[in-house]
């Protein structure tokens, strides 16, 4: 089992923990380490034979004005494809067990993927296009299920909302495309995008995080939400 531990530490932060900053006069760096954690025996790392780090899985950006970009999923990425490279070469032929906690960066789609709240209620216009993708099975009408749903029309324009819900029999009768200023918390198809989220094809699509993980042989699972206060891995520090 290998967790993922992201945290970021200011310069008095650090000076509390021991080690001496001479401070500048302009606003400091935040320091941003992101980390994975073995269960059995702490950060994933490799040694050689005289015990020194060869590899290590650990990424420090420094972040404020003049520093790193904010970390976002395009980093965390590469440094997946770090760890799996150390993982694999560490465990030889195991399956690994990678457990995140909720966050923008570890939820990001591809960028084609299915998004309701990005479509217009007709076609064209400045709506991206979106993948093609699989009426799914469980959709109410049966004659629809397994079919395949082009996402563009014949004149490769990007297709809408209405459209693309009269396509798997749904009747949009009186419907709006999208609530305002949003979905009330409880609703059962309030409006087309709403209604159209709820189709499994656009409610279970899989991350780019999780996607890298299962196409490199090891599964993923992720924490529910809650505060990160309340979360095991804030318990580990590390820099």
């Amino acid at each position: 089992m290998i967790v993922h531990r992201d945290t970021s530490l200011t310069c008095v932060e650090r000076a509390q923990q021991g080690e001496q900053i001479l401070q500048k006069k302009e606003c400091s760096h935040i320091i941003h380490v992101s980390n994975f954690v073995k269960e059995e025996n702490g950060c994933l790392i490799i040694h050689n034979e005289e015990g020194n780090i060869v590899k290590d899985a650990r990424m420090i950006i420094y972040l404020g004005v003049g520093g790193d970009l904010w970390w976002d999923h395009m980093q965390l990425l590469a440094q997946v494809d770090k760890v799996i490279t150390i993982f694999d070469k560490v465990h030889l032929g195991c399956e690994g067990l990678f457990i995140f906690n909720q966050s923008s960066a570890h939820a990001s789609l591809r960028p084609d993927a299915l998004r309701t709240f990005d479509m217009n209620k007709s076609n064209g216009g400045k709506q991206r296009k979106q993948k093609d993708t699989v009426i799914p099975m469980n959709n109410l009408h049966a004659q629809f299920q397994g079919k395949p749903q082009k996402m563009t029309t014949e004149a490769g324009e990007a297709k809408g909302l209405k459209q693309v819900l009269e396509e798997r029999g749904f009747d949009i009768t009186g419907l709006v495309a999208k609530c305002s200023p949003v979905c009330p918390f409880e609703n059962d198809g309030c409006c087309m995008a709403c209604l159209l989220s709820k189709q499994d094809d656009f409610c279970l699509q899989t991350s780019l995080l999780q996607q890298k993980l299962e196409t490199k042989g090891h599964k993923c699972i992720f924490l529910p939400k809650f505060h990160c206060k309340l979360n095991p891995i804030e318990m580990v520090l590390f820099i």
